[in-house]
């Protein structure tokens, strides 16, 4: 794996505003101070990023809303709990993988998310755009291009680090951004990379369909127990 020391998150406006990371995902002892204003850039973009039509001709969207298992594939857990062994006194995160790899999930409703969102070190080095910097695979990493491949798919663990335990080999991926016209930069760990990841795409899908605000379970950067519900 290249230095993941060299990715460097560079300072952007987030067009949905500030997001509430007051609250800690999956991997905070203390909680991250709130971030207004700006915040960085995702490791992926949401809906726009032309990634997404790359999946979303790879794998259709199940009818019937079930996932076979011979669809995700023995490897690939259909539901699993992010951060298990995270230091945050708000609990931990549940994730549906399936619902999010194979069903329409984009911000407008209208497309599959690609794998490239958020395993976004599964694609050549010439797909990547700014400020993303390691490439860890040859081919775009879709369902269809994973099936064929004996190469793993990088935890986001791998490289964004929980807060106090880099390996020595290591070094933590870092977050620049500017509040208030002062350039701060942050350590991108397991926690802010998460709350990046997840935040930016469903602050979007809220202003695209603001009536996902009733569907169980949907959560904004502002509802921080929705997703927060699994107790140490």
């Amino acid at each position: 794996m290249k230095n993941v020391g060299k990715l460097v998150v560079v300072s952007v406006f987030l067009l949905l505003g500030a997001f509430a990371f007051s609250c800690g995902l999956a991997d905070s002892g203390s909680g991250t101070a709130q971030l207004a204003g700006a915040t960085p850039t995702p490791p992926a973009n949401v809906a726009s990023n032309s990634n997404a039509a790359s999946n979303t001709s790879a794998s259709a969207s199940p009818s019937s809303g079930a996932i076979p298992d011979q669809v995700m594939g023995q490897s690939i857990k259909k539901k699993f709990v992010l951060g298990q062994d995270s230091l945050s006194e708000y609990g931990e995160s549940p994730f549906d993988h399936a619902t999010h790899a194979l069903e329409k999930y984009s911000p407008d409703g209208n497309s599959v998310v690609a794998c490239v969102e958020c395993h976004h070190t599964d694609q050549p080095k010439s797909a990547l755009k700014p400020p993303l910097l390691t490439s860890e695979r040859d081919v775009t990493l879709t369902l269809d291009t994973w099936k064929v491949s004996k190469q793993k798919v990088s935890e986001c663990r791998a490289c964004h680090f929980q807060a106090g335990d880099v390996p020595d080999d290591k070094e933590m991926p870092i977050a620049k951004y500017t509040e208030g016209g002062k350039t701060t930069v942050k350590d991108l760990n397991n926690e802010l990379a998460y709350h990046i990841n997840c935040n930016t795409c469903h602050d979007a899908a809220f202003k695209l369909r603001p009536a996902l605000k009733s569907k169980p379970g949907f959560a904004t950067s502002k509802d921080c127990a929705t997703c927060h519900v699994v107790t140490k």
